[in-house]
């Protein structure tokens, strides 16, 4: 046997078991992607109260651009910014389908909100007694190029079949007073499911040529920075929550009425309006500055921007007013929640640009002395990692 066979089959073995470890590495890497983004999407849908951004139809009621199961990408409502009219939004509809989400398109806008209609409905959700869409029911905007809605195909089937899947388990551990519907189910299955197919395939991809000797040996570089930014990222969260659990919108429904009802506030007469008051709990444990407006103009807050100390109550006024036709609408309201980490009428401020930007700017006031704090004793560095390879 001839040395530069023996030199030629070494390196093909060597190119082969680098090329191995190679996709397993991005095996890994592709696992660990999976479920952090499986874990934040959750999160966040959670934590905000907002659809999953992947989501589908399951009528077909946006033919001929989506079909029954296909699915689409969504944009939370706070982050899209405005709707205007040819944007496809998906709502918490009020009458259709006994109430839930609905996903279809803005076709005109009123006075008294969003006129809606699916790509294939003869007539608009209105015009079947659904009352005009509010800001405060959007919940996902529909990403969409040249005015074609961006499809994910198979996705309600895959989304069918998953819960199916998640019923029966939910159901072979006898876990009968949890959903299969439940966060905690739905990141513990599908992460144990990617990690025992990662073993499996690691099982069956050995190369059987294993070493029995220990080595220490350098591996592999990080930038301090990348660990800097999940230390953020994993400190931002219970600040997140501080803020956003408490955040959210309601609605008020009034009547228009030729003749308004003293003892019943929300019968206003037509045309006019009604003055009324209310009350917001901080009920966080850290001081916090409450934001409270109208979703429409429909509706005026006068005091919005409110201090509260941790367990105090903060009242503000607000007027409403009831269209010149009769009947009944639907009035909307947010309220955010800022931890008070800045003065008030700067988080107004902040806020009146877009409620991310105070989200963030207070968030980042709070993690900036951790970050100062890793570059001190850290730096911003290349640091070595040691593995420990058989």
């Amino acid at each position: 046997m001839s040395i530069g066979f023996l030199h030629t089959l070494l390196r093909t073995s060597v190119e082969h078991y680098t090329a191995s470890m190679n996709l397993r590495s991005a095996l890994s890497t592709v696992i660990t992607v999976l479920l952090v983004v499986l874990v934040l999407s959750v999160l966040a849908s959670q934590l905000f109260g907002f659809p999953p951004p992947v989501s589908y139809v399951s009528t077909d009621s946006m033919e001929p651009q989506l079909q029954p199961g296909d699915g689409f990408i969504g944009i939370p409502a706070p982050l899209a910014g405005d709707v205007s009219e040819g944007d496809v939004i998906t709502y918490e509809a009020q009458i259709i389908g006994g109430g839930g989400l609905t996903t279809h398109r803005i076709v005109n806008e009123t006075e008294e909100g969003y006129i809606t209609k699916g790509d294939n409905n003869p007539f608009t959700d209105q015009e079947g007694d659904e009352p005009p869409v509010t800001n405060s029911q959007i919940k996902l905007v529909v990403v969409q190029i040249d005015g074609q809605i961006v499809k994910v195909p198979y996705v309600g089937l895959l989304a069918e079949s998953f819960g199916a899947g998640l019923a029966a388990l939910v159901g072979i551990l006898n876990l009968k007073n949890v959903s299969s519907t439940n966060p905690g189910i739905i990141v513990g299955v599908t992460g144990m499911v990617l990690v025992i197919g990662s073993v499996v395939y690691d099982v069956f991809t050995d190369d059987k040529k294993r070493s029995m000797s220990r080595t220490a040996r350098r591996s592999n570089v990080v930038d301090s920075r990348l660990i800097l930014v999940a230390v953020l990222l994993v400190l931002s969260l219970p600040l997140l929550s501080i803020t956003a659990l408490p955040s959210g919108t309601d609605e008020i429904g009034i009547v228009s009425a030729e003749r308004p009802q003293p003892s019943d506030r929300s019968v206003i007469e037509a045309g006019g309006s009604v003055e009324s008051t209310m009350t917001v709990r901080n009920e966080q444990p850290v001081p916090m500055v409450i934001i409270v407006e109208g979703t429409s103009d429909d509706i005026e807050v006068y005091d919005q921007v409110l201090p509260a100390a941790p367990g105090e109550r903060v009242t503000t006024k607000f007027r409403m007013w009831a269209p010149e036709e009769t009947g009944s609408y639907v009035r909307g309201r947010s309220v955010s929640f800022y931890i008070h980490v800045l003065p008030a009428p700067v988080i107004g401020f902040l806020h009146s640009l877009h409620p991310l930007v105070a989200l963030v700017t207070t968030t980042g006031v709070i993690l900036s002395p951790v970050a100062v704090l890793f570059y001190l004793v850290v730096g911003f560095r290349q640091l070595s990692l040691r593995e420990v390879s058989r």
